[in-house]
């Protein structure tokens, strides 16, 4: 099983947000949300408007690593390529993954980079959220 959250502030600067630059990014998005069909996936997505700052939602589960999975990580780089302010989380827990079947991954979206990160808080997962 494949598990994924996630979630990442929209902004087009580190400073401070143009509203014309936004507009774009948020039509780019949109566009590469509907062409990879992510409506149709084992999860939702959402682009979330709410006192004038931008947010991308996301989850799913999926019983083995699939299209669906692989398109939230396109997304996840997506992002980070076109929107160089933007930050956020994204947690998988993968228990086909050979080393990490016990823990949660956490990509970290950050300057346009992503990075991956040991997650302290919900791993390992036995003991700390599940039993043996």
């Amino acid at each position: 099983m494949i598990e994924y959250y996630g979630w990442i502030s929209l902004r087009n600067s580190t400073y401070e947000n143009n509203e014309n630059e936004m507009n774009s990014i948020l039509n780019k998005l949109t566009l590469f949300i509907s062409e990879h069909e992510f409506e149709n996936s084992t999860g939702f997505i959402k682009i979330h408007k709410v006192n004038g700052c931008c947010q991308l939602l996301f989850s799913g589960n999926t019983n083995h690593y699939s299209q669906d999975v692989a398109e939230i990580f396109e997304l996840y780089q997506y992002v980070a390529k076109i929107s160089q302010g933007s930050y956020g989380l994204l947690y998988v827990k993968n228990d086909e993954s050979s080393d990490k079947f016990n823990e949660f991954e956490v990509y970290v979206l950050a300057r346009g980079k992503i990075k991956k990160e040991n997650d302290q808080f919900l791993s390992p997962c036995i003991p700390k959220i599940e039993d043996d």
